[in-house]
């Protein structure tokens, strides 16, 4: 099982707000000669390091071979939007899986983000931490009726969720855009690169060793136990992990093709001026969407507006055009006026069929996590636990299912353009109805 012969080489990070204003990049050497392992851990986002972390802390001799550095690929580029929940609603989940099943689960979704918030208290994160709710905003019938049955459902389990009308959402966010929305006091906001190194750092300071610079070319058995090659050396392990999510590759046969990985840009403004930041964000929540082609965004320390959304299908891997995010911000946010826009940058977010995440098993004591649908933050630092329970046979309430890849998803990119040209049209309906 190999990858790419240039997936070895080191790639610098994208130029972004969050490079800009983060914590200081813990140094780690690259995988040279031959080391053992208990767990052997590929990738070094938030789902990697916090299966280390949790490993290392139970005791546990765990290795993360990272093929960049720590916070590379999405888990140092998105919003930073710390979301309860998945997507979909507890009702739907009770549907697949029954109702047991269904609320052990949605109980453990519950603890997630309040898992992001204990790790970086207990480990003194410095990630700029905020975590006074999250509000989605709703448009049309069908956006005010989703946020009915948020609140209801989860009201049910005793989250802090209150339904907003829509003066109260104008009155918290600053615009009259939305007909209603549901706040939902789990939700927070961190610098995700910086989290993402508190991470790293909080994983090490446990006994987690991490190799950076060292991307795996190979996986195979080797007896009872797994061995992985770099290029520079070589990593034995009894059991493995994969955190790659939405820059998975071939290294494993068929991983990839279990997400669909879709572009997200975010842009940012200048700092914003005290009259304005008055009139946007009270509390500083940041906002997601009911809408089929849905933008984020809240303030960051520094009072810039950050607002992310859908990027270009079919532009380079690399290239990250944020103009019609600009303009949407302006038209929604009147009052920010000609700012000057200071960042634009993007990374990918691996979509799954359902909008659940996924947690695989590959092999024998070979696991991945991976799917997040846009709420990695918190869960993915959550399916780390649940990676560790598994590799150390603890038991989880997420579902352990073999890799399952998606059919035609060589044609995912027709698939996720028509996604968006016809999410869209849905959405500007539903804003008119």
């Amino acid at each position: 099982m190999r990858q790419p012969a240039d997936s070895a080489m080191a790639k610098p990070f994208p130029d972004s707000l969050w490079l800009a204003s983060a914590s200081a990049a813990p140094e780690f050497e690259a995988l040279s000669g031959a080391h053992e392992t208990d767990v052997a851990v590929i990738g070094g986002g938030f789902t990697g390091l916090s299966t280390a972390l949790h490993l290392a802390r139970a005791g546990h001799a765990v290795t993360v071979v990272e093929a960049q550095a720590p916070g590379w690929g999405a888990s140092g580029r998105n919003g930073g939007q710390v979301n309860p929940g998945w997507k979909i609603l507890p009702s739907e989940l009770a549907e697949r899986l029954g109702e047991a099943p269904a609320q052990a689960l949605c109980t453990m979704l519950g603890e997630a983000t309040d898992l992001v918030f204990e790790l970086i208290e207990r480990y003194s994160i410095d990630c700029d931490p905020v975590h006074s709710g999250y509000i989605q905003g709703a448009v049309g019938a069908r956006g005010v009726k989703f946020a009915q049955s948020w609140y209801d459902e989860w009201a049910r389990f005793g989250a802090p969720v209150e339904l907003l009308d829509k003066a109260q959402v104008s009155g918290e966010i600053g615009t009259e855009y939305y007909d209603g929305g549901v706040l939902d006091a789990r939700g927070g906001n961190v610098q995700p690169l910086s989290y993402c190194r508190g991470l790293a750092m909080a994983a090490a300071h446990e006994g987690a060793q991490i190799f950076a610079d060292s991307a795996v070319e190979r996986v195979r058995a080797d007896g009872p136990d797994w061995l992985l090659e770099t290029n520079s050396g070589t990593l034995k392990a009894k059991s493995v992990v994969i955190g790659t999510n939405g820059y998975t590759d071939g290294l494993w046969r068929g991983l990839k093709q279990n997400v669909v990985p879709v572009k997200s840009v975010i842009v940012a403004t200048a700092p914003l001026g005290n009259n304005t930041v008055s009139t946007l964000l009270r509390e500083r929540r940041h906002v997601s969407e009911t809408l089929r082609v849905q933008a984020y965004y809240r303030l960051d320390r520094d009072d810039r507006l950050v607002f992310g959304g859908r990027g270009g299908t079919f532009d380079a891997p690399e290239a990250f055009d944020g103009e019609h995010l600009k303009r949407r911000a302006r038209a929604m946010f009147p009052q920010i006026g000609d700012v000057d826009w200071e960042y634009c940058w993007g990374g990918y977010v691996a979509m799954t069929p359902d909008h659940t995440p996924k947690l695989l098993q590959l092999d024998e004591r070979v696991y991945a996590g991976m799917g997040y649908n846009g709420r990695g933050v918190a869960m993915a630092t959550l399916m780390g636990k649940q990676l560790a329970a598994c590799v150390t046979g603890v038991g989880t309430a997420m579902p352990i299912t073999p890799s399952r890849p998606i059919l035609g998803h060589s044609l995912r990119k027709l698939g996720i353009s028509w996604r968006v040209v016809s999410g869209r049209m849905m959405d500007q309906w539903d804003e008119n109805v």
